[in-house]
């Protein structure tokens, strides 16, 4: 089955890539899983090159061969794609573009909590693990412990979101060399991703996959 997607993340997903995006028809969050469960389905590098030697980015219009439905009750809208199969670029949408099709969403918060995890014992209600939001008050804050922290906070209808990860390879290596602060960002339009379930503790983790311009 053949689907044309506009790609809206390419972040940091254990050794690859979490590539997620729309159904350029239908507006329906896909997100492109592998067939790698050592990686729950990450992208590996090489699934990012087109034939033209060029790399996939976010607002590309792709063509991509999908083998089957994969969802899980976290992330219900996986999708299996064939690994033998280069993805096919055949366009370039924008912020606008994206906005005509899929809209923002609807949601009361940020997957289901005013917290940046669900615990373990969440009971899922089929619920996509993706969302576009518009967010007011962001900053991305950065601290340093034995690591780097460098997270996002924000307020989403009137709640108040603090220190949620950032998968966003771009921006992560942008802030990493900055100094322990606070950087605002004011109003923004976010992806948000729901992790699978943490083999340490077991939580579903938010985090900000990509930030729309």
């Amino acid at each position: 089955m053949e689907k044309k997607i506009i790609i809206l993340t390419k972040s940091k997903k254990h050794s690859g890539y979490c590539v997620a995006g729309i159904d350029y028809e239908t507006g329906e969050w896909i997100r492109l899983v592998s067939s790698d469960s050592e990686t729950e389905g990450a992208v590996p590098w090489e699934n990012l090159q087109y034939s033209n030697g060029e790399t996939l980015e976010v607002y590309d219009i792709i063509m991509c061969r999908l083998l089957r439905k994969c969802g899980t009750i976290v992330q219900p809208e996986n999708c299996l794609y064939d690994e033998t199969v280069k993805w096919e670029k055949v366009g370039k949408s924008n912020f606008d573009e994206v906005i005509k099709i899929h809209g923002y969403d609807s949601v009361d918060y940020v997957f289901e909590n005013e917290d940046t995890k669900l615990p373990a014992d969440w009971i899922f209600s089929g619920n996509p693990s993706l969302c576009l939001l518009k967010v007011k008050d962001a900053s991305i804050w950065v601290k340093t412990f034995e690591d780097k922290k460098i997270s996002l906070n924000f307020t989403y209808d009137d709640i108040q979101y603090k220190y949620m990860s950032i998968s966003q390879i771009d921006l992560l290596n942008y802030y990493k060399n900055k100094t322990d602060d606070s950087y605002p960002l004011g109003t923004v339009t976010v992806v948000f991703s729901l992790t699978d379930k943490y083999y340490w503790n077991g939580k579903y983790y938010k985090v900000v996959a990509q930030i729309l311009y």
